[in-house]
């Protein structure tokens, strides 16, 4: 089994200073393009938040236009930039999607269970998930406690070390931890926000982000306030699951790029 992760596309509307410095549309089609030309095709493609820059309707009608490239089952998740009722609106062909309240269900993948968590805290940059949210994952846990389960959500609980991002990171994730702590089926922990690959162990889990499929945010590991954006190529992860239930990440490239040698 293997489930693209994409995260952080910041999809905008054509003619803004946003879109003309990053062209965020152009590289999440070319994202996109490069999951459906994949062999073996994934089995779901997972967008982990901050599909669109500033939570509007017609950025949500872009990305929906954009998705339409492929027949992969999507499963999205949001972000800081998203607008949850807007968010709603747009995707609300969209089954998994609780018809009210946070942006969180989970699903099931070859016996496999998958959750899709609510950072989400209107108009603010950090992330947090208050009481009601995490009640829900503990109940959802307990329901399925020997279910093999794998966490998504927007904002990382660990620091990272990039200052001025960890300032807006997830509040109190301690609180959550304990949660992860309790329940000894979760395998793994994928996020967004950072829009760089970064890896880290968050209460015994092994902890992922995935980048951006547009802009980096720049490696600053000084203890400064220090905050820009790179060029560097845009990238996506592969989560692949073998017959055993072990799991392997691969980051790949989304731009085209040249074999410089082949095997007979």
């Amino acid at each position: 089994m293997i489930i693209a992760h994409l995260s952080d596309p910041h999809v905008d509307v054509d003619g803004t200073e946003f879109h003309n410095l990053y062209q965020t549309t152009d590289k999440f089609k070319v994202a996109i393009e490069k999951v459906c030309l994949l062999s073996p095709k994934p089995e779901a493609i997972v967008i982990t938040g901050d599909l669109v820059n500033n939570g509007n309707a017609e950025a949500y009608d872009i990305f929906n236009d954009i998705l339409k490239l492929t027949e992969i089952p999507v499963y999205l998740g949001i972000g800081n930039h998203d607008c949850r009722e807007t968010f709603r609106t747009a995707f609300s062909d969209h089954a998994y999607l609780p018809e009210a309240g946070f942006i969180q269900y989970a699903w099931d993948m070859n016996g496999h269970q998958m959750i899709m968590l609510d950072t989400n805290i209107p108009n603010e940059p950090g992330g947090i998930l208050c009481s009601e949210r995490l009640a829900w994952l503990d109940k959802t846990l307990l329901s399925t406690n020997d279910t093999p389960t794998t966490i998504f959500m927007h904002h990382p609980p660990f620091k990272t070390g990039i200052k001025a991002m960890d300032d807006m990171g997830l509040e109190d994730a301690d609180a959550f931890g304990a949660i992860i702590k309790k329940h000894k089926q979760i395998q793994r922990i994928y996020c967004g926000h950072l829009h760089r690959s970064i890896q880290s162990d968050f209460y015994g889990v092994q902890t992922q982000i995935c980048p951006s499929t547009t802009h980096k945010v720049l490696l600053h590991l000084e203890d400064t306030d220090r905050l820009a954006t790179t060029a560097e190529p845009s990238e996506i992860l592969l989560h692949m699951w073998d017959k055993d239930g072990n799991i392997v990440t691969h980051s790949c490239f989304t731009e085209p790029y040249p074999i410089l040698w082949e095997s007979d």
